[in-house]
């Protein structure tokens, strides 16, 4: 398949227009240099509206089209409290005309009790986003069925108050993993190897962090209905295992619900699991606590390139990255494109999540 048939396919999907698309490609100039390879930078995190944005935001666009179809007036959606997804969701519904509310959960034994709005929790006050805090061990980023239950009840408890009023709600997984818009990435596959190709190389390589998995499977399902070469390499930043609450087979599901949603017979599961590489080892002590290594290579990236990471995402993806150059796993000259999915906004939040200043 093209992409422009692509293109079509997509077109016939609910989608409201917020973003600024297509999103930034450039060469890494200087660590390129060092580090032997062709490296690039896809820039999600310039998607908009605002200077600080992210890769949830093409997802919010499809969902919130789903959304405006349906006649939803208000979209509540959940995360841990320094949320990037809770920010991007929370911007798109206004700019759409939509009431956003966020339940966020707070690991208070790791993060300390809320004190202070940084970080993403400042635009969404500055947003005045109705916002509620749960205390949740491990920010629900664990497999803790209760507070999973308990977060899921506050925020149905919500959606039936304002039902009571007369609202339309519509309730948003965490990070935005919603069905209406798994298919959103697809459009950044396509963006990708095109802009590729305009700076006069073929993709070897897509790196990208991981975490609730909206990314992955639009890109993947692009790849393998257009029969593209290039390999994904996926960085963890919770640990990717058949008996947690997000895994290679839940992926592999989301492929199959694309090429459904297109109206094209899926490959099987195992054909989908083989293009999938999760590496699991950068994720440090606990998700949002930084490491030595991610904040390494915020450093490294900074200073060679006067480009910003974030600490809970993008830092450890390209960390697990450098290593991967650094280790052999990729060979001198490869060209690679790493997926800077937003997370900048978390440098400004408390001392515990970015780390030291040295």
């Amino acid at each position: 398949m093209q992409p422009d048939d692509l293109e079509v396919l997509l077109d016939r999907l609910p989608r409201k227009r917020i973003g600024f698309y297509p999103t930034p490609f450039h060469k890494l100039e200087n660590l390129s240099r060092v580090h032997g390879v062709n490296l690039f930078m896809k820039r999600e995190d310039m998607a908009g509206p605002g200077a600080l944005s992210g890769s949830k935001m093409r997802v919010a666009e499809m969902i919130i089209g789903q959304a405006l179809d349906d006649g939803v007036d208000t979209i509540i959606t959940q995360g841990a409290h320094l949320t990037n997804s809770g920010m991007q969701f929370a911007t798109a519904a206004l700019v759409a005309g939509l009431t956003p509310i966020l339940f966020l959960t707070r690991d208070e034994q790791q993060h300390g009790e809320l004190a202070e709005y940084r970080g993403n929790l400042l635009l969404d006050k500055l947003m005045d986003v109705e916002t509620h805090y749960l205390s949740a061990p491990g920010s629900a980023y664990v497999n803790r069925p209760d507070d999973k239950q308990r977060v899921l009840a506050a925020m149905t408890a919500r959606k039936g108050e304002l039902e009571a009023q007369g609202r339309k709600v519509m309730i948003v997984p965490t990070g935005g993993a919603h069905p209406a818009g798994f298919a959103a990435h697809v459009r950044t596959f396509i963006e990708m190897v095109a802009q590729a190709r305009l700076a006069g190389v073929e993709l070897d390589y897509i790196y990208h962090t991981t975490g609730t998995g909206t990314a992955l499977p639009g890109m993947l399902a692009a790849k393998l209905l257009t029969g593209h070469p290039v390999k994904f390499r996926s960085i963890s930043i919770s640990h990717y295992q058949p008996d947690f609450w997000i895994n290679e087979a839940i992926i592999a599901e989301r492929v199959t619900h694309i090429f459904q949603t297109f109206g094209i017979e899926p490959p099987s599961t195992q054909a989908i699991l083989s293009e999938i590489e999760v590496d699991n080892r950068f994720i440090g002590d606990n998700y949002a606590v930084p490491s030595q290594e991610s904040t390494a290579a915020i450093k490294e990236l900074a200073r060679a390139e006067g480009v910003f990471l974030g600490p809970v995402y993008t830092g450890k993806g390209f960390a697990g990255l450098l290593d991967h150059i650094r280790s052999g796993m990729l060979k001198p000259g490869s060209n690679i494109a790493f997926l800077h999915t937003g997370d900048t906004a978390n440098l400004f939040e408390v001392s515990g999540v970015v780390g030291g200043c040295q």
